[in-house]
C-alpha cells in the first residue's frame, strides 16, 4: 500500500465506503488516523452548526431578512448600477470618437493585380533585368578598366599624339 492515504480515500472512509485496505492502513498509520479524526471532528461541528441554525425561531429569520434589505437599500444597488452603466457607455463613445481613422489605401495597395502590373511595367522599362543588375555593374566596371588600360598602353606607344 502507499505511504499515506489520499484525500479521496479519506473522504470515502468518512462516507463509509472505504475498502479493507484503507481500513487496514488507518489501523496501522497514526498520521492518517489523526487526519481522519480531525475530519470527523470538523464534520461533527458542521452538523451541530446546521442543527443550531435550523432550530432558530421565525423572528430571528425575519430580523435577518430585514438586515439584508436594509444593507441593500443603503448600498443603493440599482441607482449605482445605472450610473455605472451610463459612465461605461460614455467612456466607450469617447474612445470610439477619439480613434483616428486610418488613411485610405491607394489602388495599388488594395488591388494585388494592379501592384503586379506596376511591377511588370517597371521590369520591362529597365535596360537590365533586376536579377542581372549586379552582373551589369561588374561588366561596366570591367569595361571602364579595359578602356583605361587601352588608353594607357596607347599613350605609351604613341607619345606624341597623347601629350
Amino acid at each position: 500500500m502507499q505511504e499515506h492515504l489520499t484525500d479521496e480515500q479519506l473522504a470515502e472512509q468518512l462516507a463509509g465506503h472505504a475498502d479493507a485496505q484503507v481500513r487496514e492502513h488507518l489501523a496501522l498509520c497514526p498520521a492518517c488516523r489523526d487526519e481522519q479524526e480531525r475530519a470527523d471532528n470538523l464534520l461533527a461541528r458542521c452538523r451541530e452548526a446546521i442543527r443550531a441554525a435550523a432550530s432558530r425561531s421565525e423572528p430571528f429569520w425575519q430580523w435577518q431578512r430585514t438586515a439584508i434589505v436594509r444593507r441593500h437599500m443603503e448600498w443603493g444597488g440599482p441607482r449605482r448600477l445605472a450610473w455605472a452603466a451610463v459612465t461605461a457607455v460614455l467612456v466607450f463613445i469617447a474612445i470610439l470618437l477619439s480613434e483616428k481613422t486610418p488613411p485610405a489605401k491607394s489602388l495599388a495597395q488594395s488591388d494585388p493585380d494592379h501592384a503586379l502590373l506596376v511591377d511588370v511595367e517597371r521590369s520591362v522599362r529597365r535596360e537590365v533585368p533586376l536579377a542581372l543588375e549586379p552582373a551589369a555593374l561588374l561588366t561596366q566596371e570591367m569595361s571602364r578598366g579595359a578602356e583605361a588600360s587601352y588608353r594607357e598602353t596607347r599613350r605609351k606607344t604613341e607619345p606624341g599624339e597623347w601629350e
